[in-house]
């Protein structure tokens, strides 16, 4: 016999849900283009000068650094937690589950370890000519005050 309400309740996580939130994303990455359409409409409406700035996507400002540090960082806790269901699985009766999501997550946390590694080491002269221009940067506003 199957039981319709965890049949339900699986459909619900699985498929509604990562289509409803794609919707909202997407609804509110729209909305936000449209309040930038109607403030520049606005703007040159009255003559005014557009800056530039307001159409850089805010979204890409996180620097390679920063970027860096998200993978180790999610890799750290990833590992440990893996490490921590494969050590806690001889205490459980039925460990087969706990063994596997154990694994695949210890397995997911170095490759994202192991990729910041890598990364760091490729990534060092556009690291530092990032952090050279964010000084430049740097300099130019406070010279302007």
């Amino acid at each position: 016999m199957i039981d319709w309400t965890a049949v339900l309740i699986v459909t619900g996580l699985c498929v509604v849900m990562p289509i409803w939130i794609v919707a909202l994303v997407y609804r509110s990455r729209d909305h936000e283009i449209n309040r930038k359409t109607d403030v520049l409409l606005k703007a040159v409406e009255n003559g005014q000068e557009i800056d530039p700035s307001v159409f850089a996507d805010t979204r890409s400002s996180r620097t390679l650094k920063m970027k860096l540090l998200n993978k180790m960082t999610w890799g750290t806790v990833l590992s440990v937690i893996g490490v921590g269901m494969l050590a806690g699985s001889p205490f459980i009766g039925d460990s087969t589950g706990a063994i596997i999501t154990g694994a695949i997550f210890a397995a997911v946390g170095a490759g994202l370890l192991l990729a910041f590694f890598v990364g760091r080491k490729w990534m060092m002269p556009e690291i530092e000519a990032e952090e050279a221009a964010a000084r430049m940067k740097r300099q130019k506003t406070e010279e302007k005050q």
